[in-house]
């Protein structure tokens, strides 16, 4: 197998501990990966701002692949490089079905004039923003332009179970994801991690053998399943757990950091599971 060339890694329950915070181990671990060579490169569900400032003490770390794959944000550049939007009139349909579906729920939308919600999504969910960006009283007509991620909450379902309710009700191909946040995530078609890295990658002239991936939940699959590696947290979901072909340490003990140490000792991966984690499966 060739060795790494670029670590595509998920920031909240792997690269940023509790807190959502970098521990000076794994900021060190980041740093000693790009000295080596190694292109780390964050792929998040998190809004590109929030990314950028989560990773305030990690100067290295130059590509963001945000909004579970949506929108590729630039550093150095200080700019957003590459966004993939929903068709306008995909949100209104969009929103009319899961409301026929699931009449409780309350809508946030990512766009690209940043974060907005309705007022009973914040109640379900606080926002990591600081509640920053439009409050409204329902969302849409009108809708914003640009809309890059719909965040989906219900009163009584989270996580799997209200990925599983709406499922059925979505429209246009959409892609819809979980992670440790109450809400579920829906993307544009054919957008996910995966999706977003791989544009990376053919922007760097990369090949996917020469990825690794880390990853702890379910929005973390695709990336999972497309990298030449795959690895995944010792506390991950239990579906991350059955995919990933490699197993590192928890969030808290650090995994990542671990896995990543282990990598550079190693060369740049030499694909024998001798960088920190058990192989799986």
């Amino acid at each position: 197998m060739p060795g790494v060339r670029l670590v595509a890694t998920d920031l909240d329950g792997t690269l940023l501990g509790p807190g959502a915070e970098l521990s000076p181990r794994t900021a060190a671990a980041i740093r000693q990966a790009h000295a080596a060579g190694i292109i780390l490169v964050a792929a998040t569900g998190r809004s590109h701002v929030d990314a950028r400032d989560r990773l305030g003490a990690a100067g290295t770390v130059r590509w963001l692949v945000c909004s579970n794959g949506a929108v590729l944000y630039d550093r150095d550049a200080g700019a957003v490089v590459e966004r993939h939007d929903m068709d306008a009139s995909t949100v209104p349909a969009a929103v009319d079905a899961i409301r026929a579906g699931l009449p409780e729920v309350c809508f946030a939308w990512e766009s690209a004039r940043g974060f907005g919600c309705e007022a009973g999504f914040l109640v379900i969910a606080p926002s990591r923003t600081g509640g920053r960006g439009e409050v409204a009283d329902r969302f849409g007509p009108p809708y914003p332009d640009g809309v890059s991620k719909l965040m989906v909450a219900h009163p009584d379902l989270r996580r799997d179970a209200l990925l599983a309710a709406l499922r059925p009700v979505l429209v246009d191909g959409l892609v819809a994801s979980a992670s440790s946040v109450p809400f579920v995530d829906i993307a544009p078609p054919g957008v996910d991690k995966a999706f977003g890295v791989a544009r990376l990658c053919e922007r760097l002239g990369i090949h996917r053998d020469e990825v690794a991936a880390l990853g702890d939940h379910m929005n973390d699959l695709a990336l999972l399943r497309w990298a030449g590696r795959s690895v995944a947290m010792g506390d991950a979901h239990p579906a991350v757990l059955a995919a990933a072909r490699e197993v590192t340490a928890t969030c808290e003990e650090d995994g990542a950091a671990i896995w990543l140490e282990a990598l550079v000792r190693a060369g740049g991966g030499s694909g024998d599971g001798s960088s920190g984690a058990h192989a799986v499966g």
